[in-house]
């Protein structure tokens, strides 16, 4: 009997890996109509249908077969960081992580998110965590088991972020944000009054239709690219394939209109060119974490979007789909998309007090899975900490526990990717500013921004770990000290 060689191995690894692909895709595709079309009576269906495929894929991803050729490959095999070296390194990591973790498990989270996501917008929209309460419980003992499956080395919490960011423990993050806390609170308590502006963007009135096209323009002329752009009540990016990337946003105020889709825009701009097409259905074309994602939507929103630079050239066109800004002064509407405020909704926050909410959030997390924090006491546990770091008490569960839709998504372990991603931004700027004439901006050009983006990272894929490609690009690990001189002299420059 003649004996499978290497690369025939490889090969059917490969097939396999590309047809998963297409089901995943199929499955953004199902999530994102839930998200944007679908009537919300639907949902119980459309969890079932999103079950049916979940747990076809991990049956794939566990199979005795795919479980043989994973087992027979070995990355020491090939070069380092070669597209092959890559994509067995992740196969037999996720493969490590997905056999631990019966279908059936998979089955019931897929099927119970869906009723879980209109129970959150039913909540938000009544104030009542009670609605959200028994899906929410079920999700946590579903991630609980799951944890029990995978094993951990120091603390549960730990096997949920491993999903997300594999290079960073939780004790790590721990020692960032605790430094990081400390320095913010400094920064809030020196500036919070000393930027003063008159305008309030929350009551400047726009025709919804006008904000809209206003918004597809900032994605078109950033982007230069074909990127569909949806409303939605909480806005996020997803690609159901290589070339069809989608983003949403919501027009409830101009800033959450304008930064949301920003925001979405710079995950979008990630997705679109990683190298999907070249390497469809290997890991080597999918990105690198959360951390380096949210680092991308971050920069576009906040570092790029926040600037005088990018509102010199889009003022104009946004005063005319908000005519109220038309007696503003530039220099005043930067002001006040920059003011430090100590507002209670996380995707409304300015740069430095935002992170603070996630560290609400990290240490929440931490305790419903390190401590078995009782699910009910949440909205407690909640608003006791937004006391702590906000000095007030949320006025509602809209205003506190329900305003993030992650945790009813069973996102549990994602949030310390933001403010990670707010690091690594600061970071990758400073870079930037040394290798590129960041004013082009003025003139709306993003050829030569976007173009070092994609050589630097997009284009990587997932050949480098987190720390790794951070240090590639910018010559040291995560550094919070960036991030802190970048809020720094922002601040002092709008005073």
């Amino acid at each position: 009997m003649l004996r499978t060689t290497k690369t025939e191995t490889y090969n059917k690894l490969l097939k396999i890996s590309q047809r998963i692909a297409h089901y995943e895709g199929i499955l953004n595709l199902l999530y994102w109509d839930d998200r944007v079309c679908m009537n919300p009576q639907a949902a119980p269906y459309r969890g079932k249908q999103i079950a049916l495929i979940t747990e076809y894929i991990h049956k794939l991803k566990t199979s005795k077969y795919y479980a043989k050729l994973v087992e027979s490959l070995d990355p020491e095999d090939y070069e380092k960081y070669s597209p092959e070296w890559v994509n067995v390194k992740w196969w037999k990591f996720e493969y490590e992580r997905n056999k631990k973790i019966p279908a059936k498990l998979i089955s019931r989270l897929s099927e119970i998110i869906p009723q879980s996501l209109q129970a959150w917008e039913k909540a938000k929209k009544e104030k009542k965590f009670k609605i959200l309460y028994p899906y929410l419980k079920k999700i946590i003992e579903i991630n609980k088991e799951m944890i029990q499956r995978w094993g951990y080395d120091y603390e549960p919490y730990e096997a949920l972020l491993k999903g997300y960011e594999v290079d960073i423990t939780p004790q790590e993050i721990e020692q960032i944000f605790t430094e990081l806390k400390k320095k913010l609170i400094d920064l809030i308590n020196r500036y919070k009054n000393k930027i003063e502006t008159k305008v309030n963007l929350r009551n400047i009135r726009f025709d919804e239709r006008e904000m809209e096209r206003f918004c597809k323009l900032l994605v078109k002329k950033i982007s230069n690219l074909e990127i569909r752009l949806d409303p939605t009540s909480h806005p996020f990016a997803t690609t159901i394939s290589p070339f069809d990337v989608r983003i949403t946003t919501r027009y409830n105020n101009l800033e959450s209109a304008v930064f949301g889709t920003l925001h979405e825009l710079g995950h979008a701009l990630y997705d679109y060119y990683l190298p999907a097409d070249k390497y469809f259905g290997q890991p080597i074309s999918s990105s690198v974490s959360l951390s380096i994602h949210e680092s991308q939507s971050r920069f576009f929103e906040n570092i790029i979007g926040r600037s005088y630079s990018f509102w010199k050239y889009f003022y104009g066109e946004l005063s005319s789909v908000a005519t109220e800004l038309k007696s503003i002064p530039i220099e005043e509407f930067v002001k006040s998309i920059n003011k430090l405020e100590l507002q209670p909704i996380r995707t409304e926050a300015d740069e430095t007090t935002y992170n603070l909410h996630i560290i609400i959030r990290f240490e929440i997390e931490r305790k419903i899975f390190n401590q078995n924090l009782n699910i009910g006491e949440l909205p407690e546990v909640w608003n006791e900490l937004f006391k702590e770091y906000f000095g007030y008490y949320p006025k509602d569960d809209s205003e506190g526990i329900l305003q993030d839709i992650h945790w009813a998504e069973s996102l549990f372990g994602y949030f310390p990717t933001y403010t990670l991603g707010n690091l690594i931004s600061a970071q990758i700027y400073n870079t930037v500013q040394k290798e590129l004439d960041i004013k082009e901006i003025e003139q709306g050009e993003y050829k030569h921004l976007i173009g070092f983006l994609k050589e630097k990272i997009y284009e990587l894929g997932r050949t480098y770990t987190t720390q790794e490609l951070v240090q590639k690009v910018t010559n040291e690990k995560i550094n919070p000290n960036h991030f802190l001189n970048y809020l720094e002299n922002k601040l002092q420059s709008l005073c």
